[in-house]
């Protein structure tokens, strides 16, 4: 079996916790012969250390955007620098501010930072060493994915111009105005498809946990579809089976309800 697991509110809770269950029973799993992916919208700069030792087979990060198993690259998608400063130019024109979530930091406009969120992205980035502003010269901005902070009528436009442009996006609403964005293309759902299809994995031995709006992709191609207790409604919805929340033992008692471990 295949088993995807989301980060941020699925192994670890809201508080960003790591409950004390997660890692035996992914240890069973493993044990058990189960490969254990994570499937994440962090890109390679902000991948938590607190899971280094983890049995981990695989690692889908950036939206799709980032596949590796064990350590070999399958995709790796980014603007080069020249078209990285046209999309910042973008998003200015837009006055739609942006976090550039790339694979060596995370970076900030500091002339297109007018949104309160922006400080607390920051903030965190500057935590754990990878904050950076973006320089014109500096060969390592090669955009990703990003977090935006605009209202829904605009972002239909920043879809077209975006396309227009050549680098299309798509948005995944996380908060009342912020829109996590992802190159048009991939998704944690496709990079399940990307490495199931490699491996000759069929559909049906898959399982995903998540919680987030960004899961509901990973949901929609497996077929075993696990949200966590804290998911909101739609999220819920749109899986096979709700199990408790992270802090609760989430992750342990939906395996142990499908017979993993």
């Amino acid at each position: 079996m295949l088993l995807f697991f989301d980060v941020d509110g699925t192994i670890f809770d809201d508080e960003r916790r790591l409950p004390a269950s997660v890692k035996p029973a992914m240890e069973a799993a493993h044990r058990n012969g189960h490969s254990l992916v994570i499937n994440t919208g962090r890109t390679l700069c902000n991948l938590d250390r607190r899971l280094d030792g983890f049995p981990l087979d695989g690692w889908i990060m950036g939206c799709g955007t980032r596949l590796t198993w064990h350590g070999e690259t399958l995709q790796a998608m980014e603007y080069d620098p020249e078209r990285s400063l046209r999309l910042r130019d973008l998003f200015r024109d837009m006055k739609m501010p942006a976090v550039y979530e790339c694979d060596t930091a995370m970076y900030f406009d500091p002339e297109n930072s007018g949104h309160p969120a922006i400080a607390g992205f920051r903030k965190w980035a500057e935590t754990h060493g990878i904050c950076r502003d973006i320089a014109e010269s500096d060969p390592e901005f090669r955009a990703v994915k990003m977090f935006c902070f605009a209202k829904r009528k605009d972002i239909a436009a920043m879809k077209k111009q975006t396309a227009a442009a050549g680098m299309p996006y798509t948005a995944i609403n996380r908060w009342p105005e912020g829109w996590e964005l992802v190159p048009a293309g991939y998704s944690k759902g496709k990079g399940i498809d990307l490495l199931r299809k490699k491996l000759g994995v069929k559909r049906e031995d898959c399982f995903a946990f998540g919680d987030s709006r960004n899961d509901m992709t990973m949901f929609r191609h497996v077929a075993h579809s696990v949200s966590m207790g804290n998911a909101t409604d739609d999220v819920k919805a749109a899986c096979s089976y709700m199990t408790d929340r992270p802090e609760n033992d989430g992750i342990e008692k939906a395996m142990k309800h499908f017979g993993l471990i």
